[in-house]
């Protein structure tokens, strides 16, 4: 059984935000709304969102490794500054054993994700709300104290919403709040060694029902979904079995199960780096049953 460190900095989700910023457009399952990007994109200089166009910031993800290595304060700007004095062999001392190498033609980009760092921080990372900030803190304190009272995997789950990682090859799992990704988590696997960001549920008080409670109603508002929920009720399947099941296109049921998985209504049985088969969540939708009820009745 691995272990599990909870840990949290605002540079994980400055970090994240940046990612999420680069990949929105080939994400289809997101909770901030089809216009974020277009209210960031009024805020960024010209030059900056073209430098962003850059598909070498695909190592982006990698740079989790290094946040919990960060000394000191671990804010934004010092670990730019960590970040913009590091040499190579230093850099590679903070990823290893996770990694075997720097990311090809990381050393030569140094300069450059120095830059982007600056400018992300300056043109919107300094403007995001607190209280995100401070709901991020506080689920990571709630999540080390169910450390105590929970096994890794099962806290994995209810962290992640329904990912549960089952595997002799994994010794440590860092458990990491995000916001931006959101209702989807973002798992990196290194040599015995996982990242997981998962999504935390703001309070929304300016409306009468939660995007994350919404989400989950949707989810049942397609019938190859229904169909998938109803064959997992039988027993616990494959992709391969569930592309039998439903005569879909494999994109397709990548999409669908995406949908139940972000709104938990499903497990993702992982097994090293990939998942290995699906299950029902049964006492998610029987949350949900009680969920509805309450919105109705005005609870």
């Amino acid at each position: 059984m691995y272990t599990i460190k909870v840990d949290y900095s605002p540079v994980y989700e400055f970090l994240t935000s940046l990612y999420f910023y680069v990949n929105k457009d080939r994400l289809k399952i997101y909770e901030l709304g089809s216009g974020w990007k277009k209210e960031v994109d009024k805020k960024l200089k010209p030059a900056f969102k073209e430098a962003l166009q850059d598909k070498r910031m695909e190592v982006l993800h990698r740079f989790s490794l290094l946040v919990h290595k960060c000394p000191g304060e671990r804010t934004p700007e010092n670990f730019i500054s960590w970040f913009k004095g590091m040499s190579p062999s230093e850099m590679y001392d903070c990823m290893r054993p996770w990694v075997e190498d720097i990311p090809t033609g990381m050393i030569e980009l140094q300069e450059h994700f120095v830059y982007l760092f600056q400018e992300w921080n300056e043109q919107y990372f300094k403007q995001l709300a607190p209280s995100i900030l401070e709901a991020l803190e506080k689920d990571a304190a709630d999540k080390r104290a169910l450390l105590q009272k929970m096994n890794p995997v099962d806290l994995v789950e209810r962290s992640t919403n329904g990912v549960r990682i089952e595997s002799d090859q994994i010794q440590e799992l860092l458990l990491i709040p995000q916001y931006h990704y959101s209702p989807s988590s973002v798992i990196d696997y290194y040599k015995g060694f996982v990242t997981c960001l998962y999504p935390i549920e703001l309070d929304d008080h300016s409306h009468f029902i939660s995007k994350r409670t919404l989400h989950s109603f949707t989810s049942l508002s397609d019938e190859n979904r229904v169909l998938i929920l109803k064959s997992l009720h039988v027993r616990v399947l494959t992709f391969t079995e569930l592309l039998d099941i439903t005569g879909l296109a494999k994109s397709n049921l990548h999409y669908h199960l995406g949908m139940l998985r972000s709104a938990g209504l499903i497990r993702a049985h992982h097994s090293s780096e990939r998942v290995i088969n699906y299950s029902l969540r049964m006492e998610s939708l029987s949350t949900m049953h009680d969920r509805l009820l309450s919105y109705i009745k005005g609870e």
